[in-house]
């Protein structure tokens, strides 16, 4: 009988140790939530690596908004402007902009060749998001440009590529990569619009989604690890597009669904990449928003620099 009960605290020791080992394993993980899209193709090739993250691709911003509040997760990738406005409106925010890594993904599509910015004065362009980031180029846009457009509005990128797919709109602010896809069966026109708010700039981009760390893990070897491998991931986008694809379509359903072939074609015009004009690109985006009246979208300020990973 010693002998059995001897047995048995061994396997029940050994089964404790093998439970604290697993939660040890667990507990190295980066735990990381961002948008599916574009943010999601760009640092595709980092959270394929399941050894280093537990990652959570969502739709909407509903599950960001609660990431921000309830500061779950060591990293967010989220909107510049979200993250903005919780950095300005949030007492001791949990979190910080490590990088913005999509500049711009945003296109006028249409039935019609559009060859300057100008040439919608006196025509309906359709809007999807009102108040976001496509809106507030747009608006920005139509007032350098002093044009008179009429701006219809839709909740969703979805929603507008419809709307021109099915002849209910002739001209739309779409998204890539959306627009290779849906431009397989019936060619559309394009016209960049990272070109021309570049023009408006003087030289930026627009920055519209970004990688945000928590302040009390960022420096913990494992989210520098993490760190310095979605900064890689995002870097393939220019040096090796086909492998962040590949990994892409196996992280993310939706991106499954568009299919390897066309994010191949479009993903060099979702302008994944770093940029060293970040805190100034981010200072007119928000003083452009400011200047439309909507300002409470990013907090009615622009950020100090408490709101950058690094500091200079």
């Amino acid at each position: 009988m010693k002998k059995i009960y001897k047995l048995l605290s061994i396997v029940s020791f050994t089964f404790i140790l093998l439970s604290i080992t697993s939660c040890a394993n667990i507990e190295k993980k980066v735990s990381i939530i961002a948008p599916t899209g574009t943010p999601s193709l760009g640092i595709a090739e980092a959270i394929s690596d399941d050894t280093l993250f537990d990652y959570n691709i969502v739709s909407g911003s509903d599950p960001l908004i609660a990431a921000f509040t309830n500061a779950t997760y060591d990293i967010v990738v989220a909107p510049v402007n979200l993250g903005g406005k919780f950095y300005n409106t949030t007492e001791n925010f949990e979190y910080v902009l490590y990088q913005t890594i999509v500049w711009g993904n945003y296109y006028l599509a249409s039935t019609y060749e559009i060859n300057d910015f100008s040439e919608l004065d006196g025509k309906k362009l359709l809007v999807f998001g009102k108040n976001s980031t496509p809106d507030v180029v747009v608006r920005s846009l139509i007032a350098a440009n002093n044009l008179n457009v009429t701006l219809e509005y839709v909740d969703d990128v979805s929603t507008a590529n419809s709307y021109l797919i099915s002849g209910k709109a002739d001209a739309i602010v779409s998204a890539e990569p959306s627009i290779t896809k849906f431009s397989q069966n019936k060619s559309f026109y394009t016209y960049d619009l990272q070109k021309e708010w570049q023009e408006l700039t003087g030289n930026y981009s627009f920055p519209q989604a970004g990688i945000f760390v928590k302040k009390t893990t960022m420096n913990t070897k494992k989210v520098q690890d993490a760190l310095l491998a979605l900064t890689n991931s995002v870097k393939l986008a220019s040096i090796d597009p086909n492998k962040l694809v590949s990994s892409a379509v196996k992280i993310d359903e939706s991106l499954n669904k568009i299919g390897e072939e066309v994010l191949q074609q479009a993903i060099l015009k979702c302008n994944l990449r770093f940029d060293s004009y970040q805190k100034e690109a981010i200072n007119f985006y928000f003083q452009k928003v400011i200047d439309l009246g909507i300002g409470k979208t990013v907090g009615e300020k622009l950020p100090d620099e408490g709101f950058y990973y690094f500091q200079e």
